[in-house]
């Protein structure tokens, strides 16, 4: 049954575009290749809540929604839309830029947004400009560009940031990848033989996309969950990763079913690929308290502020780190991620959300609320 009504749209048509890991899997693409798309269960549980709004339309992914729009006339109300896309930097814009083409009401950012936040060079460029605090870096142009003369360590030598990155460790990664692909605990370098290395093999990797090369950010790293929009948009939580290798005494939590024990995963301090998918004690997550925690506000402003400045709509994610170990250090916005996962009882931001007072219905409730306030719309 319904469980919201409004004067204008008593009872929501909504259209639901995703990209199915194993539609995806069947076509002959890698596990890797599909990393970032949702499995069954997690389009089936978003599904489950959007009923509860009024009717969906399962439409799948970009191809699906190209003939949908190109053979009949669709009256949704509204596109729930957590395509990923795939191909290019722009993949996550290419349904949003259709819904944009056909004048179709959609949640989460626009095309234009979406590109960029997936560019973590170019936004870092951005919000260096607004003087958002983010790791001194270089970008290494993506290697089909290289000229036969090409020297990783000329980037750093030429640029204006070299004076910040003379030192080491350093960090390197894609710039345009999501869920920790092409980062491992290997991407963080202690001399110039394995800052060579791993851009040269990321970049064979990534051949079409630029490599980061920043400066390591040695302390406390966070992630922010967001909703709403421009003036309205908030921090509903923040929740801490807290490193074993560093704080081999922070008591494990009990309560969580581990998959791994892994002991090799317990000396890692960088939240890559291969802990992003498995269930280890390491990183533990602490969910800061917003009302008090002088730490976890300063953390926030950080993180809305950027959300803002780069046109976020919604509801999302924002991951931080601290420059330093010390009591004053700075929070550093590592990405933005304006198209966050959304399977129930897994993914970082309704696990945010939960953890802040916000069940999963809510948050999807809040997420549609927002998107249709932009289109004049109010769901109560």
């Amino acid at each position: 049954m319904p469980v919201r009504t409004s004067p204008l749209v008593p009872h929501l048509k909504i259209g639901f575009t995703y990209d199915s890991r194993s539609e995806w899997l069947a076509l002959g693409y890698s596990p890797e290749q599909c990393a970032e798309f949702d499995s069954e269960e997690a389009i089936e549980g978003i599904a489950a809540s959007l009923r509860k709004l009024g009717t969906v339309q399962m439409i799948g992914g970009l191809k699906s929604l190209t003939k949908i729009l190109t053979t009949s006339k669709p009256d949704w109300d509204l596109v729930f839309n957590i395509c990923e896309g795939f191909g290019g930097t722009g993949r996550e814009a290419q349904v949003p830029a259709l819904l944009e083409a056909w004048g179709i009401p959609f949640t989460f950012s626009d095309s234009a947004t979406l590109s960029l936040c997936l560019d973590k060079a170019k936004t870092k460029m951005i919000l260096e400009y607004y003087g958002v605090p983010t790791a001194p870096f270089v970008c290494v142009p993506p290697r089909i560009n290289w000229a036969e003369s090409f020297c990783t360590l000329s980037v750093i030598q030429n640029s204006a940031q070299r004076h910040a990155l003379n030192s080491f460790p350093l960090f390197v990664k894609p710039a345009a990848e999501g869920t920790g692909l092409g980062i491992t605990q290997a991407n963080k370098v202690s001399d110039e033989g394995q800052l060579v290395k791993i851009v040269e093999e990321l970049s064979k990797r990534y051949p079409t996309q630029p490599i980061l090369i920043e400066r390591f950010l040695a302390g406390r790293e966070f992630t922010v969950g967001i909703i709403g929009t421009g003036a309205d948009a908030r921090a509903i939580g923040v929740r801490e990763l807290v490193f074993l290798k560093d704080n081999p005494d922070f008591p494990i939590d009990s309560g969580t079913i581990y998959t791994t024990r892994d002991p090799a995963l317990l000396e890692l301090d960088v939240y890559g690929y291969d802990l992003k998918h498995v269930s280890s004690p390491n990183p533990q997550y602490v969910d800061l308290d917003l009302s008090s925690d002088p730490v976890a506000q300063g953390v926030a402003e950080v993180a809305v502020k950027a959300w803002k400045l780069l046109g976020c709509r919604d509801g999302g994610r924002v991951d931080l780190r601290n420059d330093t170990k010390a009591k004053n250090a700075v929070a550093n916005l590592i990405e933005v991620n304006p198209l966050a996962g959304l399977a129930p009882g897994w993914s970082d931001f309704p696990v945010l959300a939960q953890a802040g007072g916000i069940e999963y219905d809510r948050l999807l409730s809040l997420i549609v609320d927002s998107a249709l306030e932009r289109y004049k719309y109010r769901v109560r």
